[in-house]
């Protein structure tokens, strides 16, 4: 359970920082924060800016494309701030396995808060990773997993690692498929890793076995959420801790993929917050000490969430762990 229980779909950044001042001044203006999926038009421009007024040491923005993310650090002005940029392209492991040796290369021992943000949404046509993953799965799953498992030696380091994973509420829509992860087509999908017919029916998409934007992303927010509480249970122990948190619905760059007329009947059809207000949960996630109670929990306006059995089922989850080891051949040690 989450401190302010009074936080709701309303709450915004402003209102995180002032209820947790001392967590501010110990994580945020102490230690390095880093920030995956850095563009002007984003969540993780809203939460570096938002960052910066509460004066940190160190951000490390990361993002694929140099213009994007060198044009978040401009608008930063905070004087005595240090902002460094990581380049690097998520959806592949060869990138990501270079980022994680600059990230570690730099002299600061620890890092206290890792907003894994960086995430596509809906492609509308199966595409692969230059390692030959579904996308969605490479970049909102696969890439996020191995970032983090590169650096958690600098996060458990730190007196009070957090580690927050944007994920969706969309995660409904699909388990995760073991026996069809890629999407490739299989006649014969078990029942438990089909997507859900309810909650394909409540958002208004055909059912189906095959490739399904929505459900594609689905799958890999569920991988992430699964991933999230191995990870924390692999933790506890530790200083260390990570948790999954949905932000919203906010009218970001996530939604690009998509037909500019679908769009505006989407974020005309649903409750919108504004970008403060997406990010409030993920502060939470980051700054709330109650939280290291709650380590793999689901976060959703700023309060801790149920979620669906296929989603923190302890068996999968390990499951996953497991198959994430052999697809991007790391091994993963906590």
């Amino acid at each position: 359970m989450a401190s302010h229980t009074e936080f709701g779909a309303k709450t915004d950044a402003k209102d995180v920082f002032a209820a947790f001042p001392t967590a501010v001044e110990g994580k945020v203006a102490l230690s390095p924060v880093l920030i995956t999926g850095v563009s002007p038009k984003g969540l993780g421009a809203q939460i570096a800016q938002s960052l910066a007024t509460q004066k940190p040491k160190l951000l490390i923005l990361t993002g694929r494309f140099p213009s994007k993310v060198e044009a978040v650090a401009r608008d930063i002005s905070t004087p005595g701030l240090e902002i460094r940029i990581v380049l690097f392209d998520i959806s592949s492991l060869a990138s990501v396995a270079t980022a994680v040796d600059q990230i570690n290369a730099f002299a600061e021992p620890s890092i206290d808060l890792v907003f894994n943000n960086a995430g596509v949404m809906n492609i509308p046509e199966r595409r692969l990773s230059a390692d030959g993953f579904e996308y969605h799965l490479a970049t909102n799953y696969l890439g996020l997993a191995l970032l983090t498992n590169g650096i958690l030696p600098k996060v458990k380091k730190s007196d009070a690692g957090r580690i927050v994973n944007v994920v969706s509420n969309g995660y409904a829509l699909s388990p995760f498929r073991f026996s069809d992860y890629n999407f490739d087509g299989v006649d014969d999908l078990p029942q438990d890793e089909q997507p859900s017919k309810d909650a394909m029916a409540a958002f208004g998409i055909p059912f189906g076995l095959g490739y399904i934007p929505p459900v594609a992303y689905g799958q890999s927010k569920t991988a992430a959420m699964l991933y999230t509480r191995e990870l924390a249970d692999k933790l506890k122990g530790t200083n260390a801790t990570a948790l999954s948190v949905m932000p919203g619905v906010i009218d970001t760059d996530l939604w690009r993929e998509m037909p500019a007329e679908t769009v505006k009947a989407v974020l005309s059809s649903l409750p919108l917050k504004s970008t403060s207000q997406g990010i409030a949960t993920m502060l939470v996630a980051a700054l709330d000490p109650k939280l290291k109670e709650s380590g793999g929990a689901y976060l959703e306006d700023c309060q801790v969430a149920d979620v669906q059995p296929f989603a923190s089922d302890k068996a999968k989850s390990e499951k996953l762990w497991q198959l994430t080891e052999k697809l991007t051949g790391t091994t993963f040690t906590v």
